[in-house]
């Protein structure tokens, strides 16, 4: 349990990060075991600073756009970013998927960058595609759990060997889709094949319709930075023929890491 307001306030805020529906100052005293009063003084503060927002009507209070804001700073100054966006553009132009790259943040996968493919763009237009995922859900900056995608296997099946171990001890495999790994055996014995053939696959597993396949983005000592991904709806034709993508996503892959030692 968080012992001072910093930690509390830090609690706070993961919370309704968690919560994308927003959450009354009694549901938040429940789930943190903080009292009422101290929950109070911490959200009238967060909020006075644009941490927090409340809804006059519900009560409820949300994530404030100061937040925001230092989110995107914080995405701004990650130096993967500068030099990754050209070739995620050439890559998401060339195969028509979308292009991504994660890093692992605590127990997490975070998107640090996302170059729509061209299904994406024809779902803005209005055009019938097979991804289902919204827009939020293509966010940049969005987290996802590292068992349920191609990012987060191959950031793990890459990871070294104590902190993986560390990492899978901990883990607990959610069922977000009925083609979601959720046994521990399973997913170790995945991350072991990853490691063996250099990438991963995820079909379905965190988002229905979709498909990704992802290689690691490694450094001079062979160390993973960061992983790269090409995703899109399982019914595109570019995926009967993995091997084809491959070439173009291993190529982007070294390119990255290539440009990263020059900075």
């Amino acid at each position: 349990m968080p012992t001072n307001s910093l930690e509390r306030a830090l609690e706070l805020l993961e919370l309704l990060d968690r919560m994308p529906g927003g959450l009354r100052n009694a549901d938040m005293c429940r789930e943190l075991d903080i009292p009422p009063s101290t929950a109070s003084y911490i959200l009238t503060r967060l909020e006075h600073g644009g941490y927090v927002q409340r809804d006059r009507k519900t009560r409820r209070y949300h994530m404030g756009l100061s937040v925001v804001a230092l989110a995107h700073g914080a995405l701004r100054d990650l130096g993967i970013r500068s030099f990754s966006e050209p070739v995620l553009y050439r890559l998401a132009s060339y195969t028509g998927l979308s292009a991504g790259i994660g890093v692992l943040r605590r127990n997490s996968v975070l998107i640090v960058d996302r170059v729509e493919g061209r299904e994406a763009r024809n779902r803005a237009a209005g055009a019938r595609v097979s991804d289902t995922r919204t827009r939020e859900h293509r966010e940049i900056g969005r987290e996802l759990p590292i068992h349920t995608n191609a990012l987060g296997k191959v950031l793990l099946a890459y990871l070294d060997p104590e902190s993986r171990e560390e990492l899978l001890r901990d883990m607990k495999l959610e069922r977000i889709t009925p083609k979601t790994i959720v046994s521990k055996d399973r997913f170790v014995a995945e991350i072991e094949a990853v490691r063996n053939q250099g990438c991963a696959t995820a079909l379905e597993e965190h988002y229905p319709g979709v498909r990704a396949l992802s290689v690691p983005i490694l450094d001079a000592t062979g160390s993973v930075i960061a992983a790269l991904a090409l995703n899109g709806g399982i019914a595109e034709p570019i995926w009967r023929d993995q091997k084809t993508l491959m070439e173009p996503l291993q190529i982007a892959a070294v390119e990255i890491a290539r440009r990263s030692l020059q900075v």
